[in-house]
């Protein structure tokens, strides 16, 4: 998942129903697709940070919803060269419904033109999402069977950034945040941590970090064998991990990352999902409500979620005085 910030924390089913959608869009259309679900809000998952501050999250924790910044609506030039890199790319039309801008959130979808509900936003083809296939033949080879998806993707993520500008995906790299601009516990010093030894998020914050220095352990002797790859560190790994679990989706067709799709910030109260066609080989949203030109366009977080509104101290302090008062 742009820089994107919030202050919500996220925890849901990995998994939404596929089930079949009849959808309107602007010719009388009828497909048949599946639903998909970000990976990265299951509180028990084994592949995510537990208490993600994710990259909706401010870093002055300062708004406690995401349409409560307004009139942020400004572009940079690396984001108005995004969409079009992107459109070259897969060789067809994603979107003239939305254009990428900066929102107190980092980047963000907005409107371009009046949105009716029932419009498809957005289309974004197989050939232009990355999956574990995007993982290079040389270092699939040699790779554990062990290895799990949510870490090939990471590793395909640490390998095009070693590329810089000669990677193909070096645009969408480049958005994606780095050390520094991850607001999660796993990054938390021991210090930030020990204030919240008394919940349960520390248990589980442990019990995640642990798991990711495993997984990078496990993927070392394979880096090792490539001169370029072997600088990559366990930070590197942690937020190319991060990376992964706050924004791949999983469909039926398993676990992929879907530049552009995933600047869309999410929202409690939107219905907007993405809808995987296997038959024409594209994902896309649909819009669940109408839009006006300049509005920041959102998209369903999943069924259940945890809202944290205020800074990492004022949370400490709630849960001290939750476990000090009777």
């Amino acid at each position: 998942m742009s820089h994107s910030q919030s202050s919500a924390c996220l925890i849901h089913a990995s998994r939404l129903p596929c089930t079949p959608r009849t959808l309107k869009h602007d010719v009388l259309t009828t497909t048949m697709l599946h639903c998909g679900s970000r990976i990265a809000k299951l509180f028990r998952s084994p592949v995510t940070p537990p208490f993600n501050f994710p990259r909706r999250l401010l870093i002055k924790f300062e708004f406690s919803s995401l349409f409560q910044a307004k009139g942020l609506n400004t572009s940079d030039e690396e984001s108005d060269e995004f969409l079009p890199w992107l459109e070259r790319k897969a060789r067809t039309k994603i979107s003239s419904m939305l254009w990428i801008g900066k929102s107190a959130y980092g980047r963000s979808l907005f409107a371009s033109e009046n949105i009716r509900t029932g419009d498809c936003i957005l289309k974004v083809p197989y050939s232009v999402e990355i999956t574990p296939d995007n993982l290079l033949p040389k270092i699939r080879a040699i790779l554990s069977d062990k290895i799990g998806t949510v870490s090939k993707l990471a590793i395909i993520l640490l390998v095009e950034r070693k590329m810089g500008q000669s990677s193909g995906w070096a645009p969408y790299i480049c958005c994606l945040p780095q050390h520094g601009e991850i607001h999660s516990t796993i990054f938390w010093s021991e210090y930030e941590l020990n204030m919240i030894c008394q919940s349960s998020v520390y248990q589980e914050t442990v019990n995640q970090k642990a798991k990711i220095e495993k997984d990078f352990a496990a993927v070392v002797p394979a880096l090792q064998q490539f001169p370029d790859l072997e600088s990559i560190t366990l930070q590197d790994f942690m937020c190319a991990y991060f990376s992964v679990t706050s924004r791949a989706w999983e469909s039926t067709k398993g676990l992929s990352l879907i530049p552009f799709t995933d600047f869309m910030n999410h929202d409690g109260g939107s219905k907007s999902i993405v809808l995987f066609d296997d038959d024409k080989m594209f994902s896309e949203v649909i819009a669940d409500r109408n839009y006006a030109p300049g509005e920041e366009c959102a998209i369903s977080r999943g069924r259940s979620f945890i809202t944290l509104r205020s800074s990492p101290i004022r949370i400490c302090k709630s849960f001290y005085k939750a476990f000090r008062d009777p």
